[in-house]
């Protein structure tokens, strides 16, 4: 099963067990009475053939509309006519359609079986929560005492649930703005799963056009199979979206679930085995590679239907209905094993994440302790809403709704952020909308200062929708110093407050450019390092607030280790005037005992460098006592004392002139050097 077909038939999203009704056509003494005999014939054939279309459900409901609709221009009047135009509505492109159908329907005959629960349901779908609620009560007054033999039509409880919490979030928006991302991006058919590169500049997205790999079609749905299409921004405005090439489309059904902060790693579902798996392709220059299946930790024999890697790669977070979870659909993790180069055994995220119903559509933010998600359950105002969660110490807090208008009566899923975390976007079935699931861009605005939070479906106050820890992104390029073309490296990014790494990534093979966002307001060790050359390290300062791209065109040139070759440790501190190292140091001297152990004839000269302040005696001594508790370091680590040398130069080579304070500061250094 495709991705979008297969997550209705696990949630009922198409509506499908709405259409059971099974009454004879019956024609009313207005309309047979204006019809002439010919006329009237013609719409009883439509209606004929369009039960037997009605019955078969699927792709048959647009053909049952059709022919309903040539009826129906006979027969405005019929009760039940109007009701099966609604419910073709409601399993079509155009959800909220439906409401003036049911509408009519109620009106004419309120003795219809289920007439009300429909009309309540289509209330909801266009957002009028009290007449939804009515209708719902009605339907609840109407069979008191008895179970319908469709489960759907017993949980008026919950839509009236549902309805009051949209009434609430509805009378209290957050401050966002949400548009419809336009004709270039959405079509008449399902357009969802985007992905957001964290520069905003390229998007990668699901849809069933035409023009799919392979124009296979779905025979159950009439529907072209699902593929991943691609566009850039450029002049901002987006490019006309593509099918990736092979081999991230195939014939089948491929769809965009996951992206890792690099945009380098892609996460695809497809369903080779018929319940839905869970695929990894990465990207070269401008090639993707084959797609390979995740492991049996994460693909089971269930259905796992989206994921999103931590910004450390350290985890992946993942949807699946597999057994052992609360509801259908879980949000579970799994931890990174490096000996086994593979993820670990997952653990679910829990009751305030997970209920008994879905959830789906999971993205993890660059701060690594708030993920965003779509569920069925909480404080939903109906199908699918967003929410977010922050883990504190070991728990994930109570699931929040991102409120309206980002989240409406229908689905909302696949919620994504760039970088500055201002802007998001997501696919919806709204009113307005090009036709069934549409990509939407939300902008969140700025809170008017000293604003209450008001709280809104009786549960905890709304916060601001895109609240949440600045994020910075990076772009840079490495390249070999010697032939200056990109290269692949290593790259890790250590918060160096308590050295935890916060981002591991590499930068493209072909190209030698590297993407990632990190959380704002921090300092940072860059670690940068390949087979064969010496490891580059930076130190960056992120700004508690600023534009995504503020650190933006590192170029690092990686130097071979051969004799004459040096670098500077920007991440090695010392307390002032002493030759103590900081706690702060230890990651970039864990860095330089990796490379001297992969190296094990390789010998290296410590310099220890001052600026020009005190006296040439005094910076001597203080630079070669600092070069001498490196080198120290190393050997109390395993390190033979023959291999490392230590030298003081003082202030004798500065890279700058000693004129102001970020010269001097430059100039106060380490340096290795092969020997």
């Amino acid at each position: 099963m495709d991705r979008m077909n297969s997550r209705r038939a696990i949630t009922g999203d198409a509506m499908n067990k709405l259409t059971v009704l099974s009454l004879a056509v019956l024609l009313s003494a207005r309309a047979l009475a204006q019809a002439d005999p010919e006329t009237l014939r013609r719409a009883q054939d439509a209606i004929k053939k369009a039960d037997a279309h009605f019955d078969q459900g699927g792709a048959y409901f647009p053909k049952a509309l059709k022919l309903y609709e040539e009826a129906i221009a006979v027969m405005p009047d019929d009760a039940l006519l109007n009701l099966k135009v609604g419910l073709c509505h409601l399993n079509g492109r155009y959800h909220h359609r439906a409401l003036p159908f049911f509408e009519k329907a109620a009106a004419l005959d309120p003795t219809l079986p289920r007439v009300h629960f429909l009309l309540g349901y289509a209330y909801q779908n266009n957002a009028e929560w009290d007449k939804a609620i009515a209708a719902f009560e009605k339907h609840k007054e109407l069979n008191r005492g008895t179970m319908d033999p469709v489960e759907t039509y017993n949980q008026y409880d919950k839509h009236i649930t549902e309805c009051k919490y949209g009434r609430s979030f509805a009378a209290s928006p957050v401050r966002a703005m949400v548009t419809n991302a336009g004709p270039r991006i959405n079509s008449e058919v399902a357009d969802y799963g985007v992905l957001i590169s964290a520069d905003g500049e390229q998007m990668m997205f699901t849809s069933r056009r035409s023009n799919t790999t392979g124009g296979r079609m779905n025979k159950a749905t009439d529907e072209y199979f699902e593929d991943v299409y691609s566009c850039s921004l450029v002049n901002g405005e987006w490019t006309e979206p593509v099918p990736m090439a092979p081999p991230v489309n195939t014939n089948g059904n491929d769809a965009s679930v996951g992206l890792y902060n690099d945009g380098r790693t892609l996460v695809i579902y497809r369903d080779a085995r018929g319940t839905g798996d869970l695929y990894e392709s990465r990207r070269k220059g401008d090639s993707w590679s084959e797609p390979e299946a995740m492991g049996a930790n994460i693909n089971t024999k269930g259905h796992e239907s989206s994921a999103w890697y931590s910004f450390d790669r350290q985890w992946l977070y993942f949807v699946s209905d597999r057994e052992g979870g609360i509801g259908g659909q879980d949000i579970w993790r799994s931890p990174w094993v490096e000996d086994l180069s593979d993820w670990g055994e997952p653990e679910n995220l829990g009751p305030m994440v997970n209920t008994i119903h879905d959830e789906d559509g999971i993205f993890v933010h660059p701060d690594g302790r708030t993920i965003y998600f779509s569920s069925k359950g909480h404080t939903t105002m109906g199908g699918y809403d967003v929410f977010k969660s922050e883990l504190k110490g070991e728990q994930w807090t109570k699931a929040v709704n991102l409120g309206w208008p980002v989240n409406g009566p229908d689905d909302d899923l696949y919620f994504v952020l760039t970088a500055d975390g201002r802007t998001g976007y997501f696919s919806s079935v709204r009113g307005g909308g090009m036709g069934e699931d549409d990509i939407y861009r939300v902008d969140f605005l700025p809170e008017p200062p000293a604003q209450d939070l008001v709280s809104a479906g009786g549960g905890a106050p709304v916060p601001e929708a895109g609240e949440h820890a600045s994020t910075v992104m990076i772009k840079g390029k490495v390249k070999d110093l010697r032939m200056l073309g990109g290269m692949e490296a290593e790259i890790d990014m250590l918060d160096l407050q308590d050295a935890r790494l916060v981002a591991r990534f590499s930068s493209d093979p072909s190209t030698g450019e590297f993407m990632v966002v990190v959380p704002g307001g921090r300092e940072y060790a860059m670690h940068v390092r390949a087979k064969g050359y010496l490891f580059h390290s930076e130190n960056i300062a992120v700004p508690a607030t600023g534009e995504a791209g503020v650190n933006a065109h590192l170029n690092i040139a990686m130097q071979p280790i051969e004799a004459g070759s040096q670098v500077v440790m920007r991440n090695i501190f010392f307390e002032r005037d002493k030759a103590d190292l900081a706690p702060a140091s230890l990651a970039e001297l864990d860095r330089l005992l990796l490379m001297m152990r992969e190296n094990p004839a390789t010998r290296i000269e410590v310099g220890g460098h001052t600026d020009s302040d005190g006296s040439a005696s005094h910076n001597d001594e203080l630079s070669t006592a600092r070069a001498r508790a490196v080198a120290d370091h190393l050997i109390a680590n395993g390190i033979r004392e023959e291999r490392v040398e230590a030298k003081g130069y003082g202030a004798t080579k500065p890279m700058a002139p000693n004129d102001t304070p970020q010269n001097k500061q430059l100039n106060r250094r380490t340096e290795v050097k092969v020997l």
